[in-house]
């Protein structure tokens, strides 16, 4: 009997998740080739390149659990190169990110006696970001001659245990209720002392069980549980932080104090003044719900 919410005779949930991961992989396919062209790729396609390699990483993890356990070692060998790959990936996107805070804000009028200074720091992020692109395509190049997408094309054309569907039911269920937990953890870490290192750990919670979600709806749409919208809010926020920390982070000491690098810190302390303000909403919402459903029960 199909499940509630399934048309009779539709592909299960094991099936539909493959086709998800097939369609990952051809948008990989296109970025890449772009990738190792002449041009290379620009910042906005660097972020998506990023997204996109995380995502087929996750989704890899679930595949494994459905196919025959003999397939599973191969399987997790791919995920991990390719999360070695999202790693490189995403240390050129935070360089391409760093360009984009600092040069502008080098551009409002520095103290004449830090001019110079922040012209030479910028010519070598500007170099530095180079060769992080060109060795990018170089590794890009690498892992497609050596036929890591090929493999992971491949994997997908496993037939998936005579039990996947139920599997999978019950692994969504289980990932989900895991990074919930791990949310919900750094949460409170954050809410308590909310340090650089703390808010980007939840940051990457929060990703994390935004990626599950986007699994589940494209295994099965009746049982995805989205994080609300405060959560993603609250992650986009803590991304701009995090980026600000790394642009920051880059300023050598002589500049440190200039105007440029200043101006960024208050914009950051803001940031943060607003991410404090909404773990402390989260906090507070069970509390208020708890309150209302007293209130509605005559207590």
């Amino acid at each position: 009997m199909a499940r509630r919410g399934r048309p009779p005779g539709a592909p299960g949930g094991a099936l539909r998740l493959r086709v998800e991961l097939v369609r990952t992989l051809a948008t990989l396919d296109r970025e890449i080739e772009r990738g190792i062209g002449p041009v290379g790729l620009p910042p906005e396609a660097v972020h998506d390149l990023h997204r996109e390699l995380r995502r087929l990483a996750s989704g890899l993890a679930v595949w494994a659990r459905l196919v025959p356990a003999d397939a599973q070692a191969g399987i997790e060998e791919i995920s991990q190169r390719v999360r070695r790959l999202a790693r490189l990936v995403g240390r050129v996107r935070d360089r391409d990110v760093t360009l984009t805070l600092l040069a502008p804000a080098a551009r409002r009028r520095p103290r004449s006696e830090e001019l110079g200074a922040w012209h030479e720091f910028l010519r070598r992020l500007r170099e530095d970001g180079h060769t992080g692109r060109e060795l990018l395509q170089a590794f890009l190049r690498t892992e497609r001659q050596g036929g890591l997408f090929e493999r992971a094309r491949g994997v997908l054309e496993l037939t998936p245990r005579a039990d996947a569907d139920r599997g999978l039911h019950q692994i969504l269920g289980e990932e989900r209720r895991f990074r919930q937990g791990r949310v919900r953890k750094a949460h409170r870490k954050a809410r308590r002392r909310p340090t650089s290192e703390r808010l980007h750990r939840l940051r990457i919670r929060i990703r994390q069980w935004r990626h599950l979600a986007s699994l589940e709806l494209a295994a099965d749409a009746a049982a995805t549980q989205p994080p609300p919208a405060s959560w993603s809010s609250l992650q986009e926020r803590l991304g701009r932080i995090h980026d600000l920390d790394v642009a920051l982070s880059t300023v050598p000491a002589e500049l440190a104090g200039s105007t440029p690098a200043q101006r960024l810190k208050e914009v950051r302390r803001v940031l943060r003044a607003s991410v404090r303000l909404s773990l402390e909403r989260i906090a507070a919402r069970p509390k208020r719900v708890t309150a209302r459903a007293r209130l509605a029960g005559g207590q």
